[in-house]
């Protein structure tokens, strides 16, 4: 990494990492409105990009559904997501008799896969940070998002440093051809290693070290996915960056892709297995 991208990224870095913090532990409804903006932002850069493959999506009926669907899980007890997904199936169909764009499949098909997955990973996102909350401040979901940030970041940290320095056999050449087994898997075991010590630290309570393990894998294997799948996708349009929103980082899906794959499953092996 060069030292001109090093200075572009201070400043996000600087301010948005303490930020962070803080509605992380100490907010609800900042939280939620912020990443549920955040998953709009997301969407959006997917809407973006896939227009070079000649596809024309529906953006705005594919943020209708988002914020339906986040609505629906975050504000209600999620039981609406198939007479929803059922309304803009039939809505998308005739809308687009009306577009006469071409690419009716792709059209139809890209504004609802992304919406659906988008709002379901934001939606367990913030679920997560809000398991346990009191409002008076520090609980227990807000520590379990720091504690998924730190699992990707360890990870994404070590794999770019080891794979930079001894990387020598890939893991997709034709996804990420700078990403090696050698750096992965030192991702992966700084992840475990980061989650046995917030276990021991108490920042979890309830959680043991196999929960560690589990959540160590999720935060080491599951992210990376989530990057692999970015790139993936940005590979096959011909993009760099999701977009430039946030100086030398790109934009919210370059941010956050580890995390819409760790998160959901954090939270997932939380509520319905340790049962918190």
């Amino acid at each position: 990494m060069s030292l001109k991208n090093v200075i572009k990224r201070a400043p996000v870095t600087i301010i948005g990492i303490p930020s962070l913090i803080a509605f992380t532990l100490y907010t609800y409804d900042v939280f939620m409105i912020f990443f549920t903006i955040a998953g709009i932002l997301i969407l959006g850069e997917v809407y973006r990009i896939s227009r070079p493959n000649g596809t024309s999506p529906n953006v705005w009926l594919g943020f209708l559904f988002y914020l339906a669907i986040v609505g629906d899980q975050l504000l209600g007890q999620g039981n609406y997501l198939g007479l929803i997904s059922t309304i803009v199936i039939l809505s998308l169909l005739t809308w687009e008799m009306f577009r006469k764009k071409t690419h009716v499949l792709e059209n139809i098909s890209v504004t609802f896969f992304a919406a659906v997955f988008v709002a379901l990973a934001m939606s367990y996102f913030i679920k997560l940070q809000q398991l346990g909350y009191s409002g008076s401040g520090g609980h227990l979901g807000g520590y379990a998002v720091l504690t998924v940030f730190v699992g990707v970041w360890t990870c994404d940290t070590l794999a770019y440093f080891v794979g930079s320095a001894i990387g020598k056999h890939k893991i997709f050449p034709r996804v990420s051809p700078n990403k090696s087994w050698e750096g992965s898997i030192a991702g992966m075991i700084g992840s475990l290693v980061a989650l046995a010590l917030i276990v021991k630290a108490g920042w979890l309570p309830g959680l043991n070290y196999f929960d560690a393990m589990i959540l160590g894998l999720i935060t080491g294997v599951a992210g990376q996915l989530g990057d692999f799948a970015e790139s993936m996708v940005k590979r096959d349009v011909g993009v760099k960056d999701s977009s430039n929103l946030l100086p030398g980082h790109g934009g919210a899906w370059d941010r956050l892709d580890s995390i819409l794959f760790a998160a959901p499953l954090s939270y997932l092996y939380l509520s319905l297995v340790v049962g918190l």
